[in-house]
């Protein structure tokens, strides 16, 4: 296995998924632990999965926005007047992915949109965190 440097896309596209998943893993271990104190373990499990849901859509959008990154570094050395594109076209791939995904787990799958959306919302705080350490 080749080693990656520290700087690198691929090394902080690895980092930040490591952190998403930690944080992802930890806000569901505090949702079951909720609902273990409550009492109401089946209510826990079912936010527990919209939890991870959320958490799975925050990753999606993570890998789709290193795509666009890799697809955007690739055409800058082609062609440097369409570098951004790769950019644009990436948000809107992760715009539909991560809506669609958002409206598919509250409509068809019936998961509370508080946990799906705070599942998000806590993978996309590894994004600051990596951004925070790295200056």
């Amino acid at each position: 296995m080749s080693r990656v440097e520290n700087n690198s896309l691929e090394h902080q596209a690895r980092r930040i998924l490591a952190i998403q998943a930690v944080l992802a893993t930890l806000f569901v271990l505090l949702i079951l632990g909720f609902g273990i104190i409550s009492g109401n373990i089946g209510k826990a499990a079912d936010n527990a999965f919209a939890g991870i849901f959320g958490a799975l859509l925050g990753v999606a959008g993570t890998l789709l926005s290193k795509r666009s990154a890799d697809r955007s570094g690739q055409a800058a050395a082609k062609t440097p007047q369409y570098a951004m594109l790769p950019i644009y076209l990436g948000l809107l791939n992760k715009l539909l992915v991560v809506g669609g995904g958002l409206a598919i787990g509250m409509v068809a799958l019936g998961f509370g949109p508080i946990y799906i959306v705070s599942g998000y919302a806590i993978t996309q705080l590894a994004l600051l965190w990596a951004a925070a350490r790295h200056t």
